[in-house]
């Protein structure tokens, strides 16, 4: 494990953001859907949502568009990733660095939702539960 919490290999893998941001799919439309209904914020105008794990803003994107018009803070530890995401300058996304165990600038309570929409948090969310 590297001394910022993010594996060696992700480290590395990720370096090429950009590449990475132009070839990797989107997620489909349907899935997005069922997953914001489930959260009980399909239609919550100004929900303020968190992207965690938010890479280079596949899914913040999707967020960013939607109706909503969430208020999204999206949540990102590698350097390279989060960069590549800041560069898309967002509506009403704010980018911040940081993990699921430490969610920089974000106050306990104040979010609607919290999705991860790719990534494996196993030893992170140990002990955390659905409200």
């Amino acid at each position: 494990m590297a001394k910022s919490g993010i594996a060696e290999v992700a480290q590395s893998g990720f370096a090429p953001a950009a590449a990475y941001d132009a070839y990797r799919p989107t997620y489909p439309d349907e899935a997005v859907e069922q997953l914001l209904q489930v959260l009980e914020v399909t239609g919550v105008k100004g929900a303020k949502v968190a992207d965690l794990a938010a890479g280079t803003g596949k899914f913040t994107e999707i967020l960013a568009r939607r109706p909503e018009g969430y208020d999204i803070v999206a949540i990102e530890p590698h350097d390279g990733m989060r960069n590549q995401l800041e560069q898309k300058s967002l509506p009403r996304v704010r980018v911040v660095k940081g993990t699921a165990d430490n969610m920089s600038g974000v106050q306990d309570e104040s979010l609607a939702a919290v999705i991860a929409a790719q990534v494996s948090l196993d030893k992170e969310l140990t002990g955390w539960q659905i409200c």
